[in-house]
């Protein structure tokens, strides 16, 4: 993965935590547990998680992989918190951020699959927000098949884990953005 995509995933996700109103918060999500104020705060969460093991420095928000903020960081802005959360991300993702190795929570990673990680997250949870609050959710084609060529090397049956249900199986002709979603467990 590279900083151009992380921030293509970022741009596409924000066009759609744009359109989300104050009403669509407590909406149900594809994410069971989560309502779209919930999976909002996950997805700020990873931008600030990411930006944190990118650029070397301790999280200033307290959250693990996969799980929510010990805080709510949605407030009454959503939209600012998710661009503010981007812009600390994107500064972190350049320069050689990528071609360097960083501590994580689950030992050290390259930065490529670190990067690629974290835009896999936000890709995917901003096509369960759009799903949730009715938008359109297809991905660009060539976004969605970076990540799910990504998806491919990082998550196998072995890793799936709680986390990523089990992948639902689609026909062949199926769109990237449907090939995608349902590796990473989700009903297109």
């Amino acid at each position: 993965m590279d900083p151009t995509t992380l921030q293509q995933a970022c741009a596409t996700t924000g066009h759609i935590v744009e359109q989300i109103t104050d009403d669509q918060l407590v909406l149900p999500t594809p994410c069971d547990r989560w309502d779209v104020r919930a999976l909002l705060n996950h997805v700020l969460g990873t931008l600030a998680l990411g930006q944190a093991l990118l650029s070397d420095k301790p999280s200033a928000v307290a959250m693990g992989p996969g799980e929510l903020p010990d805080s709510d960081l949605v407030g009454d802005d959503p939209h600012k918190a998710y661009r503010l959360g981007v812009e600390g991300l994107l500064r972190a993702a350049a320069g050689d951020t990528f071609d360097r190795v960083h501590a994580t929570p689950f030992g050290d990673m390259p930065g490529s699959i670190l990067g690629g990680f974290t835009t896999l997250d936000i890709v995917v949870h901003g096509w369960d927000l759009a799903t949730a609050t009715g938008q359109p959710a297809a991905l660009d084609d060539e976004l969605a098949e970076t990540v799910l060529a990504f998806a491919h090397q990082a998550i196998t049956a072995d890793t799936r884990g709680s986390r990523i249900g089990p992948e639902i199986p689609v026909s062949s002709d199926a769109s990237l953005t449907d090939r995608l979603v349902a590796y990473l467990g989700r009903r297109p």
